[in-house]
């Protein structure tokens, strides 16, 4: 829950005292006439009449003035009781707003790509989109955790591991030699067909247990997985936990939830399934081996032990299966957890799709390599007096920012075609504009460390900074209600927007004013912290 004085909520709360039919939906922030608005359409009554009656009703001493637009009721709210709430909660609580601690326990799963390659653009967007959500909800309130759950089972594993047994068998397992592998044991597959059968067995003698058998796939798979944990790390995602699938094999979870539901299987040959109307959710197979859908039941079970409330980030080809998980869970077993699914569309490239099995992908390494020689050689033009180190640091910073904002600022359900030019991009709506932003606001502080910060009337473009400071509340809740971090996102270019259009019109240092425009960049200073770890922007003091 959030805390601060929602002026919103009280103006809304005397309103509805006049009109029971007005709801939180009926008031807005404005961008064009008041702070708030009111839409009046519903309200059977004289424009005119409604305006006094609600000039009568709220008469709060934050409010500035009220006036009528068409069928609109706007709100003016003085800046300076914006300014001064705001000071007042970074003051006692380092933040704004400050949040009262929900006790609900949360766990985003994230990432969860097949250990079988290097993770790459099109599997990151599930990494950035997921552990944003886990910063938002931390941010919160909530306590949150992340998980990565590990596909160790199945045949694209087996495959890996079969790989290297093929091709590399005396070499000591690295990616370069596991990717080999994989990639060649999927062209072999089509002209020999012992392959496949090879497979098959691999996936019987896993199924029943074997320790070695799983042992060694577990050892290959783990190499691959350090990697992808090393690309991660590379743009800030550390996840708490990881979980691998054949443990649920290992200690008979997916036996026994089979034997649980036993009762309501249905047979077709030997293989078992659950029947939802016309359609058949097949559990195993006809050799008894358990298809991923049992493990991933198994799974969530396991997660809704110890959370309350669980939210998986899955590509929109996940849909089918979400739906059909759902409704298992919650009508074949006892399953009170709340439970969302955030899906996002597909990322490919300008000359198609990315695939680990043709080899045909962008990697995240690739891409935070090219990111960052570029920054190096916009930094080398820029700032030509820094030295090797500063300019390392710097540009490590961008490369991590870009492509994270790059990605993030994107509604998650809309597909990205990714393009170079797009991501390398240093102008306009980047990571590096918002990056700049922070910086200049730092360099001015550092020039007047000797001010006394103060409060006074203000202009229209400081009055703008304020309005658009305060508000932060506001898509902060919006963000958690619909699970969207693209929302933060967007608000944080609008707060850079607006700190550079009061940076150019509103003289600070040396300046008579600069005592109240050092208190607005304080407070800009921290919002902009704040709404930027989310997303995972690395602020720095000089860019």
């Amino acid at each position: 829950m959030l805390l601060f004085n929602d002026y919103k909520d009280i103006i809304l709360k005397k309103i509805k005292g006049l009109y029971g039919n007005i709801n939180a939906n009926d008031i807005e922030i404005s961008e064009n006439y008041g702070d708030l608005t009111l839409k009046i359409f519903k309200i059977k009554e004289n424009p005119e009449n409604i305006l006094m009656r609600i000039r009568s009703e709220v008469r709060d001493e934050f409010i500035e003035k009220i006036e009528l637009k068409n069928s609109y009721v706007n709100f003016f709210i003085k800046p300076v009781e914006m300014l001064k709430s705001m000071d007042e909660s970074i003051k006692h609580f380092s933040m704004y707003p400050n949040v009262f601690q929900d006790t609900s326990k949360v766990l985003v799963e994230h990432t969860s790509s097949n250990p079988t390659g290097p993770i790459h653009v099109g599997r990151i967007r599930n990494s950035i989109i997921g552990d944003s959500i886990f910063r938002l909800l931390d941010r919160y309130g909530y306590r949150a955790v992340t998980q990565y759950f590990v596909n160790d089972s199945g045949k694209q594993v087996i495959s890996l591991y079969l790989g290297h047994m093929r091709y590399h068998k005396n070499e000591k397992p690295n990616l370069e030699n596991l990717l080999d592998g994989y990639q060649r044991i999927y062209r072999d597959m089509d002209a020999d067909h012992g392959i496949e059968k090879e497979i098959e067995q691999l996936d019987e003698r896993y199924e029943n247990g074997d320790k070695d058998l799983i042992a060694s796939i577990q050892e290959v798979a783990s190499i691959v997985l350090d990697s992808i944990k090393s690309s991660l790390k590379k743009l800030g995602i550390e996840i708490s936990t990881y979980v691998w699938e054949s443990n649920f094999i290992l200690y008979g979870e997916v036996d026994k939830m089979l034997y649980d539901i036993s009762s309501e299987l249905k047979s077709e040959g030997s293989a078992k399934y659950l029947a939802i109307g016309d359609k058949k959710i097949f559990l195993t197979r006809t050799d008894g081996t358990s298809l991923y859908f049992a493990r991933d039941i198994v799974y969530h079970l396991f997660k809704a032990q110890n959370f309350d409330w669980i939210i998986d980030v899955l590509g929109e080809d996940h849909k089918n299966h979400a739906g059909n998980l759902d409704f298992v869970l919650k009508n074949y077993f006892d399953f009170e957890s709340k439970i969302n699914y955030v899906f996002y569309g597909f990322v490919s490239l300008e000359s198609g799709k990315m695939s680990t099995r043709k080899g045909r992908i962008v990697t995240v390494n690739d891409l935070y390599d090219k990111t960052m020689d570029e920054s190096v050689k916009i930094i080398r033009v820029k700032r030509p007096s820094y030295g090797d180190e500063q300019i390392s640091k710097i540009s490590r910073a961008i490369a991590s920012s870009s492509i994270r904002f790059n990605i993030i600022k994107v509604n998650a359900n809309k597909p990205i075609t990714f393009k170079w030019s797009e991501a390398l991009n240093f102008e306009g709506d980047s990571a590096p504009y918002i990056m700049y932003s922070y910086a200049r606001a730092c360099s001015i502080l550092k020039k007047s460390k000797s001010y006394v910060e103060s409060f006074g009337e203000y202009n229209e473009y400081e009055r703008k900074l304020i309005k658009t400071m305060y508000i932060y509340p506001y898509y902060l809740k919006g963000s958690v209600d619909f699970l969207r971090p693209d929302i933060i996102a967007n608000y944080i270019l609008l707060l850079s927007k607006a700190f550079n259009d009061f940076y150019l019109n509103c003289p600070i240092i040396n300046d008579p004013e600069m005592g109240k425009r050092i208190k607005l960049l304080t407070t800009f200073k921290r919002i902009l912290e704040d709404s930027s770890s989310i997303i995972g922007i690395d602020l720095l003091d000089e860019i």
